[in-house]
């Protein structure tokens, strides 16, 4: 009797299919989003924040705290929207524990 493997993918594809569904955010979701990063930034993070793209390994680091900078976090989450914007469609933004996953 012959078998056949049918290949079904990793987590990984699986995952980017059911985010490819659900569309991109609006621009309304992705501000209030913000404020939710501007407390993350501002509660977590001591100085350095990294922003990494699986698909490309591409990664982007975000220095928090340089003296001309009087409200850290609130430029970082919008620093971090902008490049998120420039990258492509924001899908998904969504808190695991004590990092983001961001789907573009």
């Amino acid at each position: 009797m012959k078998t056949k493997e049918i290949p079904i993918g990793t987590l990984y594809d699986f995952n980017k299919q059911i985010i490819l569904q659900q569309g991109k955010l609006t621009g309304k979701k992705i501000e209030s989003i913000k404020k939710d990063l501007e407390d993350w930034f501002n509660w977590q993070i001591d100085g350095y924040a990294m922003l990494l793209c699986r698909e490309r390994y591409d990664f982007t680091v975000f220095h928090l705290y340089e003296k001309l900078n009087r409200n850290p976090p609130a430029v970082a989450a919008n620093e971090l929207i902008d490049i998120l914007k420039n990258r492509g469609k924001i899908l998904s933004i969504e808190k695991e524990e004590d990092k983001w996953e961001i789907w573009i």
